[in-house]
């Protein structure tokens, strides 16, 4: 079966000033459909610079990025950008929401963006916060909820176009044991139904949840172990 995605050999350097930051050294990877895979290392050690290229949001210095068979690396950030809506949602531990949106509109910004109808639109953003149990805050604005609301919401906009692939920024980072678990069985049942997940964390318990589990050092990939998630 290929690889939804693959990196090869790839290298990433930041420039500042006169010196320059080897951020990933030689990475290959690669990501099949249907996998639940979870980066791990130190801070400092490319594992958001390694998510941001795979989710396209960032090119390598050198190497090869495919995505579903094509070589997409190479391509304008506009076709890139294009792909991304398409196929890729994000999840990020900041949450990244419109402060002058709702939760409904906030969740159904992408769709908007791929030019679904308006009707379909608020049928798939009243089954995703009906699913989430976030319908009786539809009408609220992000300052008005909860971090794990706010991750929940997140979450929920990032399914709402139904991506092939989910890339998650340390999801749990910013909430309490309890939500993060919510968080993570979220995401572990969107996996269940053939979602294909990326995600970087720190944490051993959210790693728990992972099929395959990849440990980073100094850009490196250092281990690569199979694990039978929760």
């Amino acid at each position: 079966m290929e690889p939804l995605i693959q990196l090869k050999n790839i290298n990433k350097s930041y420039h500042n000033d006169d010196s320059e930051t080897l951020a990933l050294n030689h990475v290959s990877l690669n990501i099949h459909e249907g996998e639940f895979v979870c980066i791990m290392g130190p801070s400092g050690c490319g594992k958001s610079t390694l998510l941001n290229i795979a989710g396209l949001l960032d090119i390598p210095s050198n190497g090869e990025v495919v995505f579903q068979k094509e070589s997409v690396h190479k391509l304008s950030s506009k076709k890139r950008a294009q792909l991304r809506r398409e196929n890729i949602g994000f999840v990020f531990q900041s949450f990244n929401l419109i402060d002058d949106l709702t939760v409904f509109e906030n969740i159904e910004l992408p769709l908007i963006y791929q030019h679904v109808s308006p009707n379909e639109r608020k049928f798939r953003v009243e089954k995703i916060m009906d699913r989430l149990q976030l319908s009786h805050k539809k009408k609220a604005f992000p300052s008005q909820i909860s971090g794990g609301l706010q991750q929940r919401v997140a979450v929920a906009r990032a399914v709402v176009s139904r991506p092939r692939l989910i890339l998650a920024d340390e999801p749990t980072g910013n909430l309490d044991s309890e939500r993060g678990r919510e968080v993570m069985d979220i995401l572990t049942s969107l996996n269940e139904l053939g979602t294909t997940i990326l995600m970087v964390t720190h944490s051993t318990a959210a790693s728990d949840y992972a099929s395959r589990i990849i440990n980073l050092f100094d850009g490196q990939i250092v281990t690569e172990n199979l694990h039978k998630g929760k």
